[in-house]
């Protein structure tokens, strides 16, 4: 489960890569947290909102416009929707699948924390 600490540890960093893999794009951040995204996810850029999957190769470079951004804050919606809010008023949301399946996995150092929602 993400608690209070695991969001501020991605607070104040800056994403500085996106690794592609099949069946999952990971973000890695500069204090070396990472998000692994196996699910849909909403970018949303100068009120411009479009729509990727973390198992869709063609989708990661929605990701891209968010390198050397800094995350303002972090939160979790009802759902346990993973909101980042960037710099210059850039939103990622990271929404997990109603299938009992991983879809994203915060790691920070305090350590692993998988979400899958039933």
């Amino acid at each position: 489960m993400i608690t209070e600490t695991d969001l501020a540890e991605l607070e104040s960093t800056v994403l500085t890569g996106v690794t592609v893999g099949i069946g999952s794009q990971i973000l890695i951040f500069g204090n070396g947290a990472t998000v692994l995204v196996q699910c849909p996810f909403t970018s949303e850029i100068q009120g411009k909102k479009k729509q990727g999957h973390g198992e869709y190769v063609n989708t990661s470079e929605l990701l891209y416009d968010y390198l050397n951004n800094q995350v303002a804050h972090a939160s979790l919606e009802e759902g346990a929707v993973l909101v980042l809010e960037f710099e210059g008023g850039k939103l990622l949301r990271i929404v997990p699948e109603y299938n009992g399946l991983e879809s994203y996995v915060v790691s920070t150092r305090l350590g692993i924390c998988p979400v899958a929602v039933f």
